[in-house]
């Protein structure tokens, strides 16, 4: 009979072999990996989305320019009025008094100073009584001519084509001149007013093509960056800009919100916003120490390397990476959870 314990012990032995065969043929299998490469304005999809809201780009708050009781008013709120329609009238009694009383002045001075100068020419009376009458003549006239303008109005009309907004008055109300009656607005063309900061405002320039999507609607318009100020609003770094919109069936409306994504990056921007670079914020980890890094792709062995990164301002979709990161580096952004400085990565195919 065999002993036990020789048994034993050679029973251990095969075991430790095994195992030691095992441990030396177990390979590491490289983790899948996709990656960004890091170019010249890199901010993740070359965009920007920035809030805003639309509004219109000629408003005029239509009043009259003599004073009177309104007697007419022929729109209401909503009304689309074209250019030169009838808006409102005042009551034109007191002007038409006037033009006709200026009239008969104009028509008297008219014939005495035609008679004086008739006289005059004969050599039958002094100088100075045709240059009076003259004089006379020609006041006569210009008081016409401002009475005919008063009178004319007393009618209020559409300054250009575009919807009635709002109504200050109605009828029966006293208007005094340029006291608001009406606003009119023309929706052929609107803005879309976005904010710039001091960081931005020299990314784009004007004509850049932008993308406007209205949210209430479902759906997309394309327009042109027509304005962007040059001083920021009081007290804090903003820029406004507007972007211009087409809106022939002025479906697009004063006061609705929209996204605006402005498409092409200025070609004149300086070294430093060329090397502007945006990435997904879950693709930057911290570590105990409260530091933040990313892994990147070390071409020598093809493995992962962790990086420090320092972080700066946090977008909408990403967050822009001030320090660590250079031009050609290639940014792990999927399966980096897996990962530790070294791990063996393959790259999935973009």
């Amino acid at each position: 009979m065999i002993n036990k314990p020789f048994l034993y012990t050679i029973l251990l032995g095969l075991i430790l072999t095994s195992c030691k065969e095992e441990k030396t043929t177990n390979t590491i299998n490289p983790i899948g990996v996709s990656i960004i490469t890091i170019t010249p304005g890199t901010n993740s999809n070359n965009t920007e989305k920035y809030p805003g809201i639309i509004k219109p780009i000629k408003t005029s708050n239509v009043s009259f320019q003599v004073a009177g009781d309104i007697t007419k008013l022929n729109v209401n709120l909503g009304d689309y009025v074209k250019k030169g329609q009838l808006l409102a009238t005042i009551d034109p009694s007191i002007y038409k008094a006037q033009f006709e009383a200026n009239k008969a002045q104009a028509n008297l001075a008219k014939e005495n100073f035609t008679r004086i100068n008739s006289v005059y020419q004969k050599g039958s009376i002094a100088e100075i009584r045709m240059i009076e009458a003259k004089s006379n003549y020609e006041q006569a006239q210009s008081a016409l001519n401002a009475s005919s303008k008063n009178l004319s109005h007393t009618s209020l009309v559409a300054p250009f084509s575009g919807y009635i907004t709002k109504k200050e008055m109605e009828t029966g109300d006293i208007a005094s001149p340029g006291m608001p009656v009406l606003e009119l607005v023309d929706l052929s063309k609107v803005q879309a007013i976005i904010s710039l900061s001091d960081k931005e405002i020299n990314l784009y320039k004007t004509g850049s093509e932008a993308k406007i999507y209205v949210p209430n609607l479902n759906k997309e318009f394309t327009g042109k960056l027509t304005e962007i100020a040059v001083q920021a609003e009081t007290s804090t770094p903003v820029y406004t800009a507007k972007i211009t919109i087409n809106n022939p069936n002025s479906i697009l409306k004063p006061g609705m919100t929209c996204t605006n994504v402005i498409q092409n990056l200025s070609k004149d921007i300086d070294n430093a916003v060329n090397q502007f670079i945006k990435l997904p914020v879950d693709v930057v980890s911290i570590t105990n120490e409260g530091k933040n890094f990313v892994y990147v792709v070390n071409n020598e062995n093809n493995s992962a390397e962790r990086k420090l990164v320092e972080v700066g301002k946090l977008y909408n979709d990403g967050i822009e990476i001030k320090k660590g990161l250079k031009l050609g580096d290639k940014v792990i952004t999927s399966g980096y959870h897996k990962l530790t400085n070294n791990t063996p990565i393959k790259i999935l195919t973009q």
